[in-house]
């Protein structure tokens, strides 16, 4: 009994580190935002397009952190491919290694459902990722349902005019007529509870041009070796089907080869125990798609004397490709 109440103090304990370094969003402050899409699309309808090409937009210096993003009649507006839409545009931070950008469209009487545009130095097209990257997580912790999506950024060569500089983030006009049906609250809490879910219907929520978006920017190289192994695995397809195979390989060797230079410290051996416990919380978080979750797991394993932590994860993320 007493090693069970210690492994649930334990899974506690991961659980609430996982989030402690997370925003908590505050969408009741922006209820005027997501209460009403068709306000939004009359608005929309209304809007002009603030310029003539993407090389004239104002970009704003985004930060690594977590930034709120607010998109509503405010925001300018632009004739894109699929139409015209709000949008916000961002120069990418500098001086950093590979980046891991996270946004997540909140969800409440409405939701817009976001694409996002990459851009070079040279404010040409490098990448536009919609649904392939982009999908909907049920409300999970502190984080509200939401329509989520990752997107990495290669840093390998700095200072190539070519690599990506610039993130546009806009709600494409094609999505607007539709609705994204989420998990009833009810039926969330009996999950989580492990009890029997009620016969309700799943709410409908419409799309909407206005919404509110939780971008995180991790820049990788911080993340103690791990970026070797998380970027090929969970870059966006759309990402490897614009690569180029040389460069690619180049820089994935690169990247491999200096993380295998780099000196290490042996820590203790770690008791099967410990590890069979860390090995299960990195399963679990990566099967929830809680990346970041599973990242701090093996690196705090690893600090504690792990050797199979780095090895699970690669496998989980695999497997979680597959499904």
């Amino acid at each position: 009994m007493k090693l069970v109440k210690m492994s649930i103090a334990a899974v506690v304990t991961a659980l609430l580190a996982g989030c402690s370094g997370s925003m908590v969003v505050p969408v009741q402050e922006h209820a005027s935002i997501l209460s009403n899409a068709d306000q939004a699309k009359q608005a929309l309808s209304q809007a002009t397009s603030c310029c003539k090409d993407f090389n004239e937009f104002n970009y704003v210096s985004l930060p690594e952190g977590e930034t709120l993003l607010a998109i509503d009649g405010k925001q300018p507006s632009y004739q894109f491919d699929e139409g015209m839409s709000y949008f916000a545009a961002y120069r990418l931070p500098a001086n950093t290694g590979n980046l891991a950008i996270t946004l997540a469209s909140q969800v409440s009487k409405t939701v817009l459902v976001p694409k996002v545009i990459m851009l070079d130095a040279q404010f040409k097209v490098t990448r536009v990722l919609g649904e392939s990257v982009f999908a909907y997580q049920p409300a999970h912790l502190l984080d509200n349902d939401r329509i989520e999506g990752r997107v990495f950024v290669d840093r390998s060569m700095p200072g190539n005019p070519a690599s990506e500089t610039y993130m546009v983030v806009y709600a494409p006009a094609d999505e607007l007529s539709g609705s994204t049906t989420i998990l009833h609250p009810a039926k969330a809490f009996a999950r989580a509870n492990g009890t029997v879910e009620p016969d309700i219907k799943d709410p409908v929520i419409p799309h909407s041009p206005w919404g509110l978006v939780q971008i995180k920017v991790t820049d990788m190289a911080k993340g103690q070796g791990l970026e070797a192994v998380f970027k090929p695995e969970y870059a966006d397809k759309v990402a490897m089907s614009q690569a180029k195979p040389a460069a690619t390989a180049v820089a994935a060797t690169a990247t491999t080869a200096a993380v295998a230079a780099a000196p290490s410290t042996p820590a203790p051996a770690m008791l099967s125990e410990t590890e069979s416990f860390y090995n299960t919380q990195i399963e679990k978080a990566v099967k929830a798609g809680d990346i970041d979750k599973a990242m701090q797991l093996v690196s705090e394993a690893e600090r504690a004397g792990s050797t199979k932590a780095k090895s699970v994860f690669i496998d989980a993320v695999k497997r979680s490709q597959k499904n």
